[in-house]
Parts: C-alpha cells; structure tokens; sequence
C-alpha cells in the first residue's frame, strides 16, 4: 500500500508540474502578444478585411473571378483584384493565373526528382510554374 501511495504521490507531482509549465506558457504567449503592437494591428486589419470581403467580391467585374474569390476566403482581395484585370504575378497558384490568362497556348513540362516545373506559353510572354505556383515570368522587349 505504501508504495502505491508513493508511486501516486509522484504523479501528483508530475501533474502539478505540467500544470505550471502550462500555466507559464499561456503567461508568456499573452504577454508577447500584448507587447507586440504589429500583431494586434495585423489581426485589427484582417478582421476589417474579412468584414469587407462580400462587398469588396460585388466590386469585381468578371463573374468567373468573383465566384472563385468567394469560394477561395485564403486568396486575399489584391490577388482577386489582380486576376480581375486580367493580370499575373509572381506567387500566384496555376488556378490563379488560369483565371487571369486563361488556357496557354501551349505546356512545356519539366519533370525531376525535387520538382515540376512548368513553362506556359501565353504568344511571346512565357510564365515559368514551379510545383503549382508561378515562379517566374519572360516577356520580350
């Protein structure tokens, strides 16, 4: 009996420590979050910016563009914006660009052990697709 009182005794232990740990991390996290002004901001200006969202959606012209932005919450409203005036940038995903530019004209894939990469032809401007993401863009001078 006395060594299982002993042995439950321990876990009491360990369980108050893991409590404090805990106890100190929440502490800890609330204090830099407070001490850190950008963050507040940041979270301040992504509320606004959701709250904004269905009006900002009614703003875009094309209807193709406003559907996908509405069903894509993660693609933030420039990128949507971006895509409306038929326009690409460099981070934009494959669904993205398709939407801006429409079907290349022709797909030219590189396939190797570490990635997929993609040049799209669009006439003289080639738009450079990594692993679904646009990496890079040739236009002619």
């Amino acid at each position: 009996m006395k060594a299982f009182e002993k042995a439950f005794s321990g876990v009491k232990l360990a369980v108050a420590g893991l409590i404090v740990l805990v106890a100190i991390r929440v502490i800890f996290a609330m204090y830099h979050a407070n001490a850190d002004p950008e963050i507040g901001r940041r979270a301040e200006v992504a509320r606004t910016a959701q709250q904004n969202r269905p009006h900002d959606l009614q703003l875009l012209k094309r209807p193709a563009v406003r559907k996908a932005c509405a069903e894509h919450a993660d693609w933030d409203m420039g990128t949507c914006q971006t895509i409306d005036s038929r326009e690409v940038s460099i981070g934009m995903t494959e669904e993205q660009v398709y939407l801006a530019w429409g079907k290349p004209e022709k797909i030219n894939a590189t396939i190797s052990e570490k990635a997929h990469r993609e040049q799209w032809v669009y006439g003289r401007q080639y738009l450079y697709v990594e692993d679904g993401v646009l990496r890079s863009m040739q236009t002619p001078r």
